[in-house]
């Protein structure tokens, strides 16, 4: 296998998880009234058939484990991006500037319009049959000084996945050291080192307010995945096949039967082993359907339809609520649920596609532009 086949599918891994976080916001919206958290609850517990439908699809839809992913990818890419950096001023001010670049560019643009739509009539609602979840989001005053506290990352209220590009671009100012001090360990270092991290996420790194910090060791876990490349591709086949449904499961139901931080160590390493092996492992076609057109695509627009998709999706819960207030939400918020996935998800894939073409692509290229010239400087 090529390695430009893995990344492809890696590309394809992208585009799923993007499908994931969207569905399991599509599934927040409206209060379910046997229960307050009925993705959270007992799954051998059978209320009624329309919570358990939710439920499954709420367990498809974990975003927790997508976030997960998108991390340890995260780590392992930009560790191949800084195998490629000068470790010197010029190269890590070029690797910061390709790297801020990257993350602002769709953020930019999702944060002015959310600003300019806050600022032109939008007032706060308490809709009676919208979820807690929904309401914790745009509770507050579009000011100038809130406009930079979010744009900044100080404040991250803008959406339901704002938190995680805090999350990333903190990692991404403190990967350069990781790499540095793994380029002088070997495999059994870097896995008491990791060791170290997850339990400093639940010790001094577990900063009240201040979270960002215990998601480091995932990124660490990406980073070193490279130093594995011969045990993945030793796996047998035979115990890739067996293993990964179980893995798999596993994945999707640690955290709602742990909790968050505890079960996404569990997600993590699982997580880890289900990517090495997609990304180093020759023997087995299990990951090929990932490299299918209608999977790369949406690996192309992944970062796009990740912050635009939960934009669109607040607005139409918001138009609903309002212009269809009696509709029989407690009794059909499954079907309401799916609606407003189908219809979100279309339309965000629409306009990320566009932002794509003319915002995300061009910003690329920019950011490798700017990057090559100040290490060539």
């Amino acid at each position: 296998m090529k390695t430009s086949d893995r990344i492809t599918k890696l590309d394809g891994l992208r585009g799923v998880l993007s499908i994931i976080v969207a569905l399991n916001h599509s599934f927040l919206i409206v209060a379910i009234p046997s229960f307050a958290n009925v993705w959270g609850e007992n799954y051998l517990v059978f209320y009624n058939l329309q919570a358990k439908i939710q439920q499954l699809f709420m367990l498809i839809g974990n975003g927790g484990v997508a976030v997960t992913m998108f991390f340890i990818i995260s780590g392992l890419v930009l560790g191949q991006s800084l195998s490629r950096t000068e470790m010197s001023f010029k190269g890590l001010t070029s690797f910061y500037v390709k790297r801020f670049l990257r993350l602002y560019s769709v953020y930019f643009l999702v944060i002015i319009l959310t600003a300019v739509y806050m600022r032109l009539g939008f007032v706060y609602q308490i809709f009676p049959y919208a979820s807690t979840w929904y309401h914790w989001w745009m509770n507050f005053q579009m000011t100038l000084k809130e406009f930079f506290y979010n744009l900044f990352f100080i404040h991250t209220y803008l959406g339901g996945v704002t938190w995680t590009l805090r999350v990333i671009l903190i990692a991404s100012l403190i990967l350069p050291l990781f790499y540095t001090l793994t380029k002088r360990t070997g495999w059994l270092v870097d896995l008491l080192i990791t060791t170290v991290l997850i339990v400093a996420s639940f010790t001094i790194l577990n900063i009240e307010g201040f979270r960002d910090l215990r998601y480091l060791y995932m990124f660490f876990l990406g980073l070193i995945l490279p130093k594995f490349i011969k045990f993945f591709s030793d796996l047998p086949r035979w115990l890739i096949s067996l293993s990964l449904p179980f893995l798999v499961i596993l994945l999707f139901i640690i955290r709602y039967a742990t909790d968050e931080y505890f079960g996404g160590v569990i997600e993590s390493l699982i997580s880890w082993l289900i990517i090495g092996t997609l990304v180093y492992s020759e023997k087995t076609k299990i990951f090929d359907f990932l490299s299918r057109k209608s999977f790369l695509f949406f690996g192309k627009i992944s970062y796009s339809l990740y912050l635009i998709h939960f934009f669109i999706l607040y607005l139409l819960a918001r138009i609903m609520f309002q212009l269809l207030p009696n509709l029989p939400y407690l009794d059909n918020y499954l079907i309401i649920h799916l609606t407003l996935l189908f219809i979100s998800l279309a339309i965000a894939t629409l306009v990320s596609t566009i932002v794509h073409r003319f915002v995300e692509g061009p910003s690329l290229a920019l950011s490798k532009a700017v990057s090559d010239r100040i290490s060539k400087s």
